[in-house]
């Protein structure tokens, strides 16, 4: 061993050291440099342009994250509602290629691959583009197929600004009877978006249009989570940033019981003869909740979930019958079921009392007016003498005539000092009992008010070019006609029941109601719907004449017909004659309401039928819904 220095070196060692690998390693580092410039300088100054725009095209775009929405169940805690998914390709404007022929050839691709014409996808892009929402995605395919999603799912990378999404689907099990209560989701319009994106909604995001779905919009959505995203110029996912995740929408608890709501669809269902509408409503005379509210025809909200809803969507459009209107919430002439309020203006007004009595020994009543011209009225038989409680439950036209109108050639006077005073005082009457305007029903639904008609009413709605001066007067007639539902006068089968349970209970006037508890996701309730009521004008001893004679109606008039065998009922029919505009014959729809048990309501049904008489066709349909609701629905 040598000294060099202060090392010892050994010479054995010195000799065994590889100097070789140490020249290849240097060409090796020297060669992968070389490599590395070479494509620095090729990114730099070959694809240098290209890598800048995608650069710049990588974005942070933030994304609202759709919560699973509430529930509905009926009364019991059965659901009508439930989610589930459904695949969507989208497509986002911005992240298209630039290119018009590129652009095409990829519409042209989707709809080899979709289905979707190459036309329709590229009018689904112009449009969004045209509104300003080049970086929103645009559903341009719904409800895909299993395989269709997973092809899609595969090829979505290399398809600038495609991709495969969920969306959150609701189904509707409970049937077409449910449809005009319940609702249905469906994606925002254009303009709805301009207002519901202030309060955080997703441009697809589906909304409630009608029904429950859309009154109760607010409770079912829930809490939209977030996420900020960083995406490339494909629109593919690059990194979440951050993100929040949803909470899930509060269920509503109806006041609806499922069996009672299939029962009355399908009993209107099998007993339309001629008929081509029908309606029935089932309500608590105590606290106004609604059991059961039908519309027949009615429709399957389940359509709305379907990829392309348009071909079924126009042929209920196209249905003569109207399924889309809630018949129970649509006007027509109530009839003689309206009597029950001239019956109440009457008596609290003191032109008539419980003891007055009328001879109608004719089935026409002739008289000369305070306008010197004759006027016949008609009445549907001879009736012989009445006193208040049997002409409610006959139904007498002549007695209503003189209740109302008066009778002028007898020196009668009706209910005002003059015929244009007593069509007043009856209108007041008549909204006091909630009808003329809507009952507030929260059914996000087209809910009419109905017409009170009045001497302004008609003058205002009759000014124009196409009526004669005289049209705009107020006759004897009008005040008669109005003062047994005929005429101008027309209200809802939901308001005649708002009105019957203010007789049955004795003078409140409650606000009907379908929703009894809002529920937390664990089942808690959140909150429970109050009864609201007003109390109107009518003492509660009129109130009970009334029902007298509603009683008296089912036991041997002309709602007997409604009668059961071990439960007393209380009634009122009505027939409204209404002269067809297709053949102008004169035909009659059919009415009842009444309530049950007499001496203690628990419910009031209202039945309608576009066709037929009230005492023998609406009267014993109403028995029918009043003993099962007796046996299956009484608390």
């Amino acid at each position: 061993m040598s000294l060099v220095g202060d090392r010892r070196v050994d010479p054995g060692l010195s000799r065994n050291r590889p100097r070789g690998n140490v020249g290849v390693l240097r060409i090796a580092v020297v060669v992968l440099f070389v490599v590395l410039g070479a494509r620095l300088a090729q990114m730099q100054l070959v694809d240098g342009a290209e890598y800048a725009e995608r650069s710049e095209r990588n974005r942070i775009v933030v994304e609202s994250v759709s919560p699973t929405r509430g529930l509905i169940y009926d009364r019991k805690g059965q659901p009508l509602v439930t989610n589930s998914g459904s695949f969507a390709a989208m497509i986002t404007p911005s992240f298209l290629p630039e290119s018009p022929t590129d652009r095409y050839r990829l519409y042209l691709y989707l709809e080899d691959l979709l289905g979707v014409p190459a036309l329709q996808i590229e009018e689904a892009v112009t449009a969004a583009e045209d509104r300003g929402q080049r970086d929103l995605p645009v559903p341009i395919a719904r409800a895909l197929d299993r395989p269709v999603a997973l092809m899609l799912q595969q090829v979505a990378a290399d398809l600038p600004g495609v991709t495969l999404s969920v969306e959150p689907r609701r189904d509707y099990p409970g049937g077409a009877e449910f449809s005009h209560i319940l609702g249905y989701v469906g994606p925002q319009s254009p303009d709805e978006w301009r207002v519901l994106q202030e309060d955080g909604y997703a441009f697809n995001e589906a909304v409630g249009k009608v029904g429950v779905e859309a009154r109760y919009e607010a409770i079912l959505r829930g809490v939209p989570g977030r996420a900020i995203r960083e995406v490339d110029a494909f629109g593919d996912l690059v990194t979440t940033i951050e993100s929040t995740e949803p909470e899930g929408g509060q269920g509503v608890l109806l006041s609806i019981d499922s069996d009672l709501q299939r029962y009355v669809y399908e009993l209107l269902t099998n007993t339309m003869g001629e008929a081509t509408t029908a309606a029935a409503v089932v309500m608590s005379p105590v606290t106004g909740e609604v059991y059961a509210i039908v519309s027949v025809p009615t429709y399957d909200n389940n359509i709305f979930s379907l990829p392309d809803p348009g071909e079924e969507y126009q042929r209920l459009l196209d249905d003569p019958r109207i399924p889309l209107l809630h018949q129970a919430l649509s006007p027509v002439a109530p009839g003689s079921t309206f009597k029950i309020i001239t019956a109440a203006a009457a008596l609290e007004e003191g032109n008539i009392t419980r003891y007055t009595q009328r001879n109608v020994d004719s089935t026409v009543l002739e008289f000369i007016g305070e306008d010197g011209q004759p006027y016949y009225f008609y009445d549907w038989r001879v009736h012989g003498e009445l006193d208040l409680i049997g002409a409610i439950s006959w139904s007498s036209n002549i007695y209503f005539y003189m209740a109302s109108c008066g009778i002028p050639g007898e020196g009668i006077d009706g209910l005002g000092a003059n015929i244009e005073q007593s069509a007043i005082v009856l209108g007041y009457y008549a909204r006091s009992f909630g009808l003329g305007q809507v009952t507030g029903l929260d059914i996000a639904s087209t809910e009419s008010s109905g017409v009170i008609p009045s001497p302004e009413w008609k003058r205002r709605v009759r000014s124009g070019p196409l009526f004669n001066p005289e049209d705009r007067d107020w006759y004897l007639a009008d005040t008669c006609f109005m003062g047994i539902g005929q005429g101008d006068v027309t209200a809802t089968p939901l308001q005649i029941a708002v009105a019957t349970a203010a007789i049955a209970n004795g003078g409140d006037l409650l606000k009907p109601y379908v929703t009894r508890q809002v529920l937390a996701a664990d089942g808690s309730v959140v909150s429970t719907t109050e009864p609201t009521r007003e109390r109107v004008p009518v003492d509660e001893q009129h109130l009970a004449v009334i029902r007298q004679g509603m009683r008296q109606s089912v036991i041997d008039g002309a709602a007997s017909r409604a009668a059961l065998p071990d439960l007393l009922v209380a009634g009122k029919t009505g027939t409204a004659e209404f002269v067809d505009p297709e053949d102008g014959v004169t035909k009659e729809r059919a009415w009842f309401t009444g309530f049950a048990p007499y001496h203690n309501p628990q419910v009031v049904v209202t039945v309608f039928y576009d066709l037929g008489v009230g005492g023998t066709k609406a009267a014993p349909i109403a028995a029918d819904i009043i003993g099962f609701f007796m046996e299956n629905v009484a608390p």
